[in-house]
């Protein structure tokens, strides 16, 4: 039987093979992330108790959880496995970019086959491999020059993952001196513009949410009583706050945007690991 073959030049170790790869991965993450949160707003009591019942045993029937219940907790489940999806995908990228920046380091044009200078990237690629997240952007700083745009926005993945594995409950063990948890990311707002603004433009209107959701109200699109204003959606900067005793939770279009900050994150690698490559080689175009 024969085995399917990957593309031509898709083994090849290039910038453009891993922004590729990974922004292929985060999109699917994000398709699965909408359709998820689909599934969630649209769920029928009614379907859950068919499907409940419909092989007539259960393991513990006495703790089974009634529809809304079983909501919140399918819903945090789905929170913590995309943040754990999103923290994996943006390591292992910065795994990937290190071994290029590694390979052009050590070997530079150099296209003869040297197994010694193949054993020092190896080695110095399999301790890069082992470090927490902050070891792996002091070591891409320190040595490659290489500064990620949006560390914190990755710090704040792995800060609310801390949280929602125990149970999404902020404790005093995840504060900082200032007494809270800060998450930073990036989400889409909804802010008024002039009509006559820039910004103004008919891609940037808000999408109408359609009906049956449950738990999202309706946006207003025609800026109030107020017609010489526009509501447009606009990508920023977010923060959210969090004290001991409160629930971490996100609305759904603060969790799509966790999958937004990690492409940011991933632009702005790529742009840097290409900067570092064309100096190196000579190139700095």
């Amino acid at each position: 039987m024969s085995s399917v073959q990957p593309p031509e030049g898709e083994n090849v170790i290039s910038l453009q093979n891993i922004s590729r790869n990974f922004l292929s991965m985060l999109q699917r993450q994000h398709d699965m992330l909408a359709y998820s949160l689909a599934g969630l707003r649209t769920a029928d009591p009614k379907a859950y108790a068919y499907y409940s019942t419909v092989s007539r045993v259960m393991p513990a029937p006495q703790v089974h959880l009634p529809h809304e219940q079983m909501l919140a907790y399918a819903r945090n489940l789905m929170l913590r496995t995309s943040i754990n999806d999103l923290i994996g995908l943006s390591a292992e990228c910065m795994n990937h970019c290190h071994l290029l920046c590694t390979l052009i380091r050590v070997r530079g044009k150099q296209q003869q086959v040297s197994p010694e200078l193949d054993k020092q990237i190896a080695q110095k690629h399999e301790a890069f491999c082992r470090m927490n997240l902050q070891e792996k952007f002091n070591e891409l700083e320190a040595t490659f020059d290489i500064v990620c745009d949006l560390e914190d926005g990755i710090f704040s993945l792995a800060a609310a993952l801390r949280v929602l594995v125990r149970g999404g409950m902020v404790t005093n063990d995840d504060i900082t001196p200032d007494g809270s948890l800060t998450l930073e990311f990036k989400s889409m707002k909804d802010i008024e513009v002039p009509n006559d603004s820039p910004e103004a433009l008919p891609e940037n209107t808000p999408i109408e949410r359609p009906l049956g959701l449950t738990g999202t109200p309706q946006i207003n699109l025609t800026g109030g009583l107020n017609k010489s204003t526009k509501t447009i959606s606009k990508l920023s900067d977010t923060q959210r706050t969090f004290r001991p005793g409160e629930m971490l939770d996100l609305t759904d279009e603060e969790v799509l945007g966790l999958n937004i900050t990690v492409a940011k994150f991933f632009d702005g690698l790529f742009r840097s690991v290409e900067h570092y490559g064309r100096t190196s080689l000579g190139d700095p175009k």
